[in-house]
């Protein structure tokens, strides 16, 4: 590889981009391997609400445990991924966004001290600003993702698909 080779290689990966797509490609793969234990939680979250008749739809409630292998014996194990669609639309657009969006406001806006560093208090204000625009961007795909989630308890209860 020559000299400009090289350089046309690290401006091509320090690109908005390139770290989009890095950044959102790890966080699909970390998201569809965690996802059966989202969906857990986000049952658990849930099942002490009451139902018609006053009860949980297995009568008693449940821990991480049995409520990650109920899903799985009695809606099927497929069920472990029902929502994963929007979760992962969620993180290409999130984590993308929150990512590259630190990037360019600490580059572009905060900018380092002239000594090369990099203060706690910008990083802070830097993050927090990146991932409250990546989260405004990203919120409609949760809302999918906790309806999806929930798909399959509305139909043990009886209830119609939402």
């Amino acid at each position: 590889m020559t000299g400009g080779d090289r350089q046309s290689a690290l401006v091509n990966a320090d690109s908005f981009w390139f770290t989009y797509t890095l950044s959102s490609i790890a966080a699909i793969i970390a998201e569809t391997v965690t996802y059966p234990l989202d969906l857990t939680k986000t049952r658990l979250q849930i099942q002490g609400e009451k139902h018609v008749g006053g009860h949980n739809v297995a009568g008693q409630k449940r821990g991480m445990v049995k409520t990650i292998v109920g899903i799985g014996s009695e809606e099927g194990a497929i069920k472990l991924f029902q929502g994963l669609t929007p979760a992962l639309y969620r993180h290409l657009l999130y984590t993308g966004c929150r990512i590259s969006f630190y990037e360019i406001i600490r580059e572009k806006i905060l900018k380092k001290n002239s000594d090369g560093s990099f203060p706690v208090w910008k990083s802070s204000l830097g993050g927090l600003t990146a991932g409250a625009m990546g989260q405004f961007i990203a919120s409609p795909t949760d809302l999918v993702k906790v309806q999806m989630q929930m798909e399959g308890r509305r139909r043990l209860e009886g209830k119609p698909p939402r």
